[in-house]
């Protein structure tokens, strides 16, 4: 290719880069929002203030994100406060220049694929690949779909693991083209393999399906063959070893827990439920991926209809043969389109984890971060390089050109909504009124800011909540913010909110929703608000008696026995209790610590210390433990010299003596 051609090239990609950030950047000015509040706001051990290794460590491990806790993601978190300041500015400009950074390395996956494909198709310039991969870059930066995993802080955790995914599946190309022409290129699928993989797993667990990935491109593009055409064994031996093996093994493993947790997680839906309601989904992703429409994206999706039978809705049973159709599709075409049947089977496995057994929330845009560059992969092979490729090649780039500005178009509309939170809220409300996550973050928004009794907001923010607390299925959230904002001002408490709250937590199991209200509670109270007692018990002992084996729960109730009603025989119980339920918490151990300095009982405290060093992975916990021995020592010193200077006599005085 001439390096005019080449240039031209490269300054198109950097344009479509700059073009991203620019759209993006208004975003900037957006709020925190759902899971930021627990894994970022509220989490005081992300809020660092020194670099030592202990403090990045405890962040890094902070959260309970994932089997693995997701430890790359939130120091990135933390150092992003720690360098820049808290808010959610800081954290989504960096959100942004990852997502550009990954638009170049996703046009380098692109590149490389055509690459390959190059070897049955002799006959396309590597130019025009070059422009293809051009496209597919471009269009996958500004796919409005892509929109929640840049700007909703916390799905950094999926943009970050999809950086580390899309290096190693380059380096597997690079590594596979390597072989093919006779040259060795196992160390660097190795490589990524070893090093790239486990950093995208421990950014987000999305990471294991790097194997997935790479299969389908062996199975579609190289065919496990080497430089003289055979099979390589290695290869075979490879994918056997990395993901065979552990994923049948895996599966075994995690079965009976996957299993349970449809019990045991206060969803609606049961796995079977899931698994038919799926399909559905999946092709409504192609759509909103393929075919955006502003008034469907939307963060908030708690409201999608569960499927409950093959045909209720007779949409499950059309989507699973729509899915069962792609499948034919793609292995029908392996041979003759090859980039079809890798983009179709791309897009499906990049849903296994998501979109099948797994206990997890039906639908979320920010699942489809990498699986839909298979879409975009898919399409614009058919429509760029199609033989014959000079028929309508004009129409066909105009075609594509159009598509892209299309999602420029919609992408801008959407960060207009997201940089003002209560724009918003507002929007979000409005496009999903059945939606208990909306109607909710409405009322919260209005709720923010409401500063005295006599603030205009007020009454829309009592009328917002109040209409959240009647949306089907919703969890304490509206009830306990109406009275943590009352309680505050020092206004009248309604008893209809003190009854939705029992009403709801006498319907087990607790939803992670109802711990954040009851936990909003406490703090409050804590902090001054002065809710009475006794419907503060009775919603506590509600939800103790329907949910026995909540160890958060106990935790939560601790935390209000001891600092509320300073009933330290009640603290002890329930503190045991969470060790009891959670032994691998190590904040429970370390509250019930601290309860036993304080009691003085040093030998229990010391039994409490013995259990949090073997929970201590990597040091995180060192400061914990530090910090604990002190308070110990310091606690035993101060009332040894109490009780020494109470067996100490008084001096006789002056007159006794002369007696």
């Amino acid at each position: 290719m001439p390096m005019r051609s080449r240039l031209f090239i490269w300054a198109s990609l950097i344009l479509a880069v700059l073009l991203t950030v620019f759209i993006y950047w208004p975003g900037v000015h957006g709020g925190f929002t759902l899971d930021d509040y627990g894994n970022i706001v509220d989490n005081a051990t992300l809020h660092i203030h020194n670099l030592r290794i202990q403090t990045l460590m405890a962040a890094a491990f902070s959260t309970h994100s994932g089997p693995l806790d997701r430890p790359l993601s939130m120091l990135s978190f933390a150092l992003d406060e720690y360098f820049w300041g808290p808010g959610p500015y800081s954290m989504k400009a960096t959100n942004i220049f990852i997502h550009a950074a990954n638009g170049l390395l996703v046009f380098v996956v692109a590149t490389l694929i055509l690459n390959a494909y190059r070897r049955f198709r002799p006959d396309l310039s590597p130019s025009l690949l070059a422009w293809t991969a051009v496209a597919i870059a471009a269009a996958w930066l500004l796919l409005p779909i892509n929109l929640t995993a840049v700007l909703y802080i916390v799905q950094r955790m999926t943009s970050l693991s999809a950086t580390f995914a899309l290096i190693a599946i380059a380096l597997y190309l690079q590594g596979r083209l390597r072989m093919l022409e006779g040259r060795s290129g196992l160390w660097l699928i190795f490589l990524g393999f070893l090093i790239f993989a486990p950093l995208s797993v421990l950014a987000k667990e999305d990471g294991a399906l790097i194997p997935v990935y790479t299969l389908i491109l062996e199975f579609t593009l190289f065919g496990f063959a080497r430089a003289d055409g055979r099979r390589d064994p290695r290869l075979f031996v490879m994918y056997l070893v990395l993901l065979v093996l552990p994923g049948v093994l895996g599966l075994i493993w995690m079965w009976p827990g996957i299993h349970a947790s449809f019990e045991h997680s206060g969803r609606l839906f049961t796995m079977w439920e899931r698994l038919l309601t799926e399909p559905r989904v999946m092709l409504l992703y192609i759509a909103w991926s393929l075919l955006p429409n502003l008034g469907v994206l939307s963060l908030y999706h708690d409201d999608f209809p569960f499927s409950t039978g093959l045909l209720s809705p007779p949409t499950t049973l059309l989507s699973m043969l729509g899915i069962a159709g792609l499948v034919a599709l793609a292995v029908w075409q392996r041979r003759q389109r090859p980039l079809l049947s890798l983009g179709i089977l791309w897009f499906l496995g990049g849903q296994l984890l998501t979109g099948t057994i797994f206990n997890l929330e039906l639908v979320f845009e920010q699942r489809n971060y990498l699986p839909d560059f298979g879409l975009l992969l898919a399409l614009f092979s058919m429509t760029l390089l199609e033989s014959p490729i000079e028929r309508l090649a004009m129409a066909r780039r105009v075609l594509i050109a159009g598509l892209i500005a299309l999602y420029a178009g919609i992408t801008a509309l959407r960060v207009h909504e997201w940089a003002n939170p209560i724009r918003f809220a507002i929007i979000s409300a409005a496009a999903h009124p059945h939606s208990p996550r909306a109607t909710y973050g409405l009322g919260r928004t209005y709720a923010n800011l409401v500063d005295n009794a006599q603030s205009p907001m007020l009454p829309l923010a009592t009328k917002a909540l109040e209409k959240a607390e009647a949306v089907p299925h919703t969890s304490i959230l509206p009830a306990s913010a109406l009275l943590i904002l009352h309680a505050k001002l020092k206004l009248p408490l309604k008893q209809q909110w003190w009854q939705n709250v029992d009403r709801i937590l006498a319907h087990p199991p607790l939803t992670p929703q109802d711990i954040n209200g009851l936990t909003a509670m406490v703090n409050c109270s804590t902090h001054g608000c002065a809710f009475p007692k006794k419907p503060m018990i009775r919603m506590f002992n509600v939800a103790m008696k329907h949910n026995p084996g909540n160890a958060n729960l106990a935790t939560i109730y601790s935390n209000y026995t001891l600092n509320t009603l300073h009933n330290f025989p009640l603290t002890y119980d329930l503190m045991s209790q969470a060790v009891k339920l959670a032994p691998d918490v190590s904040q429970y151990w370390v509250n019930l610590a601290e309860l036993n300095i304080y009691l003085g009982l040093y030998k229990q405290a010391e039994a409490n210390m013995a259990k949090l060093r073997a929970l201590n992975r990597f040091g995180h916990l060192d400061d914990a433990l530090k910090s604990l021995h002190a308070r110990l020592e310091k606690t035993r010193a101060e009332r040894s010299a109490v009780k020494n200077a109470t067996l100490v006599p008084p001096p006789p005085s002056k007159a006794a003596a002369n007696e």
